[in-house]
């Protein structure tokens, strides 16, 4: 019996490890400020608190408090001049070890929601959902009152955060709208509540922003921007930054530019990760202006920075890595002896994470080479369009068939014409194109014109068209190093796809890799030239 429970525990180890090491190679993106709850702040610096955190913790003071300290110094650690994300992480884990220890409901409730909150400020959103849903099975057994509506409302912004990182904004909108219908049962926003109201006008105005409502974007992050925090005086950056998004969405890029800049000659500004997208928004807005300098300038100021921010935000994984495989070897030391466990487990770790690394190298292998692959067919490619004669090839037909349909030959070669000229072009990198309005540009039927690119590009239409419009983005990224800068939506819609996610699949069908991984080895090209 103990040893099928032994076994049954160390595959629960295997699969937990294989998934956060999966998991730590992964992309994601999502714009929100930590929600970790302010307990206490005073108006001493943050390196004062934890001065003098760490001094009480030296004390004999009882759990609670110990809870409380751990709370105040994760929040105190994002607010340093260099802001820690893996010191804030391990403090939220050891206020994790104390809550469970004491078995405190309410504490549980709110530092499963806190971890929740800081894995998506680290875009890890695996971990996510599953500390959102813990810490909702404890605020459902809080009894009714402030305490059950406030962190009720902290759980819908949490989860109204996770459906926007999957881009479901409609359904983001309404956990936002029911955050501020908890909120407002307490009643007007007071010192311990005034961030959550923020934040949730905050992200409705962000979730309009991505279903193109401009101007109620507009509305309600102006509605957060009017609340008076003092103690959360950074929040007013985030909300700047997506502002600047919602006036270049109007085509208003002068006034994005001009609130962007005011926040960057804050001396108070020390966010890394913030700056880095803003410098994104700054370098989009310029280039429509036709501002080289200034569009240089922010090309240079993101190339210096990113990496200390994608380094800062990877120790804060590896911390929260290394605290949940420490919780889970406790649980199963605190049942049974767990000498040989500790060694098999170790040794389970040790492999697990050498099959990880060779399989992630195996894998950045094969995507390298089907880069370079499919670059030098792209290159071969310009190298053949030197100008030959447009040949009509009849396929060969069999005695006893005839075709069902057949193209004039004029009009075929009218046709292969007009084509050469369209794919130099670059028209079809209008989204909404389709075979009919083609047809009308080429002043000819959709049924010729489909034939035609059935016959010579061996393709259908739509297949045609998405080769064409990938091959372009390609060779954007290849050419010009100010792209390996943009967010892969932003490629999608500069190629002519409607959606993310369509060209995320028709990418990797045409190239054999995500659009992160070809990104990922141009910005390798480049470092090496």
């Amino acid at each position: 019996m103990n040893k099928n429970l032994t076994l049954n525990r160390l595959v629960l180890i295997f699969f937990a490890v294989f998934t956060i090491l999966f998991c730590f190679g992964q992309k994601q993106n999502q714009e929100d400020l930590s929600g970790a709850e302010t307990l206490d702040k005073s108006k001493i610096s943050p390196e004062q608190i934890i001065e003098q955190s760490l001094q009480k913790l030296g004390q004999t003071i009882s759990d609670e408090e110990k809870y409380e300290v751990r709370m105040k110094m994760a929040d105190a650690y994002l607010k340093i001049k260099k802001p820690d994300f893996a010191k804030s992480t391990e403090m939220l884990f050891k206020a994790k070890e104390i809550a469970e220890k004491l078995d405190n409901t309410k504490l549980k409730a709110k530092i499963y929601g806190s971890i929740a909150n800081q894995y998506s400020f680290l875009n890890f959103p695996e971990k996510i959902k599953p500390y959102l849903d813990l810490s909702k099975q404890e605020v459902d057994k809080l009894p009714n009152g402030y305490e059950k509506n406030y962190l009720t409302a902290r759980l819908y912004i949490e989860y109204g955060n996770l459906e926007a990182d999957k881009e479901n904004f409609l359904v983001a909108k309404k956990d936002y709208q029911k955050a501020l219908k908890f909120l407002g049962n307490i009643g007007n926003p007071n010192k311990k509540n005034i961030f959550q109201f923020r934040r949730a006008f905050y992200n409705m105005g962000v979730s309009y922003a991505y279903l193109k409502q401009n101007d109620s974007a507009e509305y309600f992050l102006n509605k957060a921007l009017a609340i008076r925090d003092n103690e959360n005086k950074e929040f007013k950056y985030f909300i700047y930054n997506n502002l600047a998004k919602v006036y270049a969405a109007k085509n208003e890029h002068q006034r994005a530019i001009d609130s962007l800049e005011t926040v960057l000659k804050e001396n108070d500004f020390k966010d890394n990760r913030l700056k880095a997208d803003m410098y994104k928004k700054l370098i989009a807005s310029y280039k429509v202006l036709n501002n080289h300098d200034k569009y240089i300038k922010y090309s240079e100021k993101l190339l210096d920075l990113e990496p200390g921010v994608k380094e800062n935000n990877l120790k804060a994984i590896n911390t929260a890595v290394s605290e949940e495989q420490k919780n889970l070897l406790e649980k199963i030391s605190d049942k049974e002896s767990h000498n040989n466990l500790l060694i098999i487990g170790c040794v389970l770790l040790v492999l697990i994470g050498g099959i990880s690394v060779f399989y992630i190298n195996q894998k950045r292998k094969k995507e390298k080479i089907l880069y370079q692959n499919f670059i030098n067919n792209l290159e071969k490619q310009e190298i053949n369009k030197i100008a030959e004669p447009i040949k009509i090839v009849q396929p060969e037909i069999e005695e006893k068939e005839k075709p069902l349909f057949s193209v004039p030959n004029s009009a075929e070669t009218m046709i292969l014409e007009k084509l050469e000229k369209f794919e130099e072009s670059a028209k079809f990198t209008n989204s909404k194109l389709t075979v009919a309005s083609l047809a009308v540009m080429f002043k000819t039927n959709p049924t010729y014109l489909s034939e035609t690119i059935k016959k010579h590009k061996e393709k259908n239409f739509n297949q045609y068209l998405n080769e064409l419009r990938i091959n372009y983005i390609c060779k954007q990224i290849n050419e010009r190093p100010e792209f390996l800068n943009y967010k892969i939506s932003y490629l999608a819609e500069e190629a002519g796809f409607s959606s993310h996610s369509s060209f995320t699949t028709i990418f990797k069908n045409v190239t054999g890799i995500s659009p992160s991984a070809f990104l990922r080895e141009a910005e390798r090209k480049y470092k090496n030239i």
